[in-house]
């Protein structure tokens, strides 16, 4: 198994294994410390089934389940919220969409935030890609802690975030509205990562919507001003899809987003889950 930084920001590519066989232990733990290393890890070229994607995430922490949104019946078995699969695409059959998030740009986001215990990591498999755009950006976000000033870091270590997800929006939910049967989750502005135990901001433009026992010009002004990540070139890095490409990122020392692509270009990858653990400070 071959390791290749990808940025000084993070992720790596992985030459050297076929995850449509079973891999070995020692390369099991291999491929876990260069993702606790580097975060995201890209493998290109695989041609994998369901079963290789959820064995991949059995050896990476333990398959998750895919979140619904909130009140939805825990037996409804005809919904598409139901199992492990998720894709993200903008293909449709019958005129019923196949996916979700189908066209244009996604804001950065941790995945599962508004979870009580969020997943911690998110594998994707590209099934169909776009001839250019859809780009997935990841920003560092133990990098965007070291570099907020100490007088932030003190001022916001006791602090918390509501963190909103509203599935059929691709903004950041408006708190004046009723928001009590959308998914939420309050989680501290700064965690320390279960594995690493360094400290990494929590926050994000997509989810995070209110900043706890503040007022609504404070939170906002306090989260646009920790948001700044998002424009910080030394944070950033990217990946450009091609098909057969399997990523796993961590969804609590980065966050990731998605640029936009041609919308009436084919675009689908296949979006499983890797369970988390309890928040911690």
């Amino acid at each position: 198994m071959q390791v290749n930084p990808m940025s000084s920001a993070g992720g790596a590519i992985i030459e050297g294994i076929d995850l449509s066989e079973p891999i070995p232990e020692n390369i099991q733990s291999d491929l876990m410390a260069a993702f606790i290393k580097y975060s995201v890890l890209v493998i290109k070229k695989q041609n994998i089934s369901e079963e290789d994607q959820f064995r991949f995430c059995e050896i990476m922490g333990g398959l998750g389940v895919r979140g619904k949104p909130l009140g939805m019946r825990e037996n409804d078995l005809d919904s598409e919220y139901e199992g492990a699969i998720h894709l993200v695409t903008n293909l449709t059959e019958d005129g019923k969409a196949l996916g979700s998030f189908g066209d244009g740009e996604v804001w950065f986001h941790h995945d599962g935030i508004f979870k009580e215990i969020p997943d911690a990591a998110t594998v994707l498999y590209a099934l169909a890609v776009t001839s250019t755009g859809g780009e997935t950006v990841f920003a560092n976000m133990y990098k965007a802690y070291e570099k907020l000033d100490p007088e932030l870091k003190c001022k916001i270590a006791s602090l918390n975030g509501l963190n909103v997800y509203d599935y059929g929006s691709r903004g950041r939910v408006d708190l004046n509205q009723d928001y009590s049967k959308l998914n939420q989750c309050v989680h501290p502005l700064i965690i320390r990562h279960p594995k690493t135990k360094k400290r990494a901001l929590y926050v994000n433009p997509l989810m995070t919507a209110r900043i706890v026992g503040l007022s609504e010009r404070e939170s906002d002004e306090l989260l646009e001003l920790l948001f700044q990540y998002k424009d910080d070139a030394e944070l950033l890095f990217q990946h450009k899809w091609e098909v057969g490409d399997v990523v796993i990122m961590d969804n609590q020392s980065l966050t990731h987003a998605r640029n936009d692509f041609p919308a009436g270009e084919p675009r689908m990858l296949r979006r499983t889950l890797v369970k988390g653990v309890p928040i911690n400070r």
